[in-house]
């Protein structure tokens, strides 16, 4: 068990060693929840970045050519839009 990191779902101690990405980062997972994770993620864009992005995408480019120009997942663009969509909807 790898006694220095917590799962990030639910916080458990009980961690174990469980491979490697395909870039070569260790994988964990949890024995308490059953969840896989690469703890410690040092992929990060700034809030300029991130804008650039979500305007490019919206400027009518589609989710493949913006995975293509600027190197970001898919899904992530995604996810980045639904948490626009929810904080714009609220205020």
């Amino acid at each position: 068990m790898v006694t220095n990191q917590c799962c990030s779902k639910c916080g458990s101690a009980a961690i174990v060693l469980n491979g490697r990405t395909a870039a070569g980062k260790q994988k964990y997972k949890c024995t308490a929840c059953g969840c896989y994770r690469t703890l410690g993620a040092t992929q990060s864009y700034s809030d300029e970045q991130k804008e650039m992005i979500l305007r490019s995408y919206q400027e009518r480019a589609s989710l493949r050519g913006v995975h293509r120009v600027h190197g970001v997942a898919i899904t992530t663009v995604l996810r980045w839009l639904k948490k626009k969509s929810r904080g714009s909807s609220h205020s």
